[in-house]
């Protein structure tokens, strides 16, 4: 699998417009489009992308290619959410559980017991979130990550459970009630996002970084050396009176300038993005629910954890403050709220 970003995204935006896409080569991306979207892009339904421009029989393909701004404008225009289910035809086992979540779940200043365990659905959330990244060039790209609308907790990983696609079903989503709010929702989405486009972005958010200590320092050199030749001219001459105010003003005007051509780069290396929701699968998936009850002193409450058959595992809990997923964490006093260990401390 190419490592390459521009190939990675592409492929992205095919499966999305119900295209076929294949990395064959480090840099080289096959598809087959649908004929509106490659009228729409204007190439053939059979292309072959690549970001190296010498490769025979290709559509090279850059960061400033103009086929990712029609890909970026057919994503505006599209937005939906679907819904499916996942069968599994294994036996979800019902007990058992007890020494899994004391093998899994760490609390560190209280106590979990365990009640029981049922079988049930769970609603899992895909998003895909589309953005557009811009400084002294343009990028565009999408992320996506799971969230498990019972726990709140995202991302998560859910295994081979979208594998088989014989497995797949359809389903009525409006027969489960959503448990979670869709201010809770939009916020998860939009911080899970920005993590995920942050990091995407790192590198070239170094390398503006760089580019822009590497231009003020220029400007800082260029500019300082003026204004210390006009004040070594001062004390050579031995300037006083109106002469020296004169040369003291070039000094000022020298230092206007400075600070004017530091904010144009600054503009020029800022990273603006925007990014937005382009579209989401509900993903019915059987699963197991057990119920714990979390205990500090006088405080305790019963939460939900969920097994999952397709990764044999349990899955985290989220601190009630960060949102990270934890298994390891504490209880505050009052509410037996769920605290990861990286903010317990500076409580």
């Amino acid at each position: 699998m190419s490592s390459d970003p521009i190939l990675k995204t592409l492929a992205k935006l095919v499966e999305l417009h119900e295209g076929v896409a294949e990395i064959t080569e480090s840099q080289t991306l096959n598809v087959l489009l649908t004929d509106n979207i490659a009228k729409a892009l204007s190439v053939e339904p059979e292309t072959t992308f690549s970001t190296k421009a010498d490769i025979d029989d290709t559509y090279f393909v850059s960061y400033h290619s103009e086929l990712l701004n029609k890909f970026s404008s057919l994503l505006a225009s599209r937005g939906s959410v679907t819904a499916l289910g996942v069968k599994y035809d294994g036996y979800l086992k019902t007990t058992g559980f007890e020494k899994i979540v004391d093998s899994k779940i760490v609390l560190q200043n209280g106590l979990v017991r365990y009640l029981s365990a049922t079988p049930s659905i769970t609603r899992y959330i895909w998003c895909h979130v589309a953005y557009t990244a811009n400084a002294d060039e343009k990028r565009i790209g999408m992320v996506d990550f799971i969230i498990n609308e019972l726990t709140g907790v995202t991302p998560v990983e859910i295994g081979n459970a979208l594998l088989w696609t014989s497995d797949r079903v359809a389903v009525d989503s409006d027969t489960v009630k959503p448990e979670i709010s869709p201010d809770e929702l939009s916020n998860l989405v939009e911080n899970t996002a920005a993590k995920l486009i942050k990091s995407e972005l790192s590198n070239w958010c170094n390398k503006l970084s760089r580019a822009w200590q590497r231009d003020e320092e220029r400007l800082n050199s260029y500019y300082g050396s003026i204004s210390q030749e006009i004040r070594r001219k001062i004390e050579s001459k031995g300037l006083e009176g109106e002469s020296k105010e004169k040369e003291l003003a070039r000094i000022e005007a020298t230092n206007r300038e400075l600070s004017r051509k530091k904010a144009d780069v600054r503009e020029r290396y800022a990273l603006q993005v925007e990014a937005y929701l382009h579209s989401a699968m509900i993903i019915h998936l059987p699963t197991v629910h057990i119920k714990c009850e979390l205990v500090r002193k006088k405080s305790k409450r019963t939460v939900t954890l969920v097994w999952n058959p397709f990764t044999k595992n349990i899955e985290t809990l989220r601190c009630e403050i960060t949102g990270e997923p934890v298994y390891n964490f504490y209880l505050d006093e009052r509410d037996a709220k769920i605290i990861s260990p990286t903010v317990w401390g500076t409580l």
